[in-house]
């Protein structure tokens, strides 16, 4: 197993995760717990977008374009 490979397990994982603090939010009436989960649930969100701007990094060809200006996720 690879370090792309590990990554996109990773970004797998913490996408389920994601889901999960959405469905808690959802059924949750206590508000500061669902502050709770939705802070939770955010973080996750920013570590999937740097997990998948790594992962577009790592598969982009190795040019010296490339060097200059890294391909990044758009939002």
């Amino acid at each position: 197993m690879n370090e792309i490979d590990i990554l996109k397990d990773i970004k797998e994982y913490r996408m389920m995760l994601q889901k999960w603090y959405n469905h808690i939010i959802l059924n949750v009436l206590n508000p500061e717990a669902k502050a709770l989960f939705t802070r939770l649930r955010d973080d996750e969100t920013r570590a999937v977008l740097n997990i998948q701007q790594k992962l577009l990094r790592m598969e982009s060809p190795n040019r010296i374009i490339h060097k200059i200006f890294p391909s990044r996720a758009r939002p």
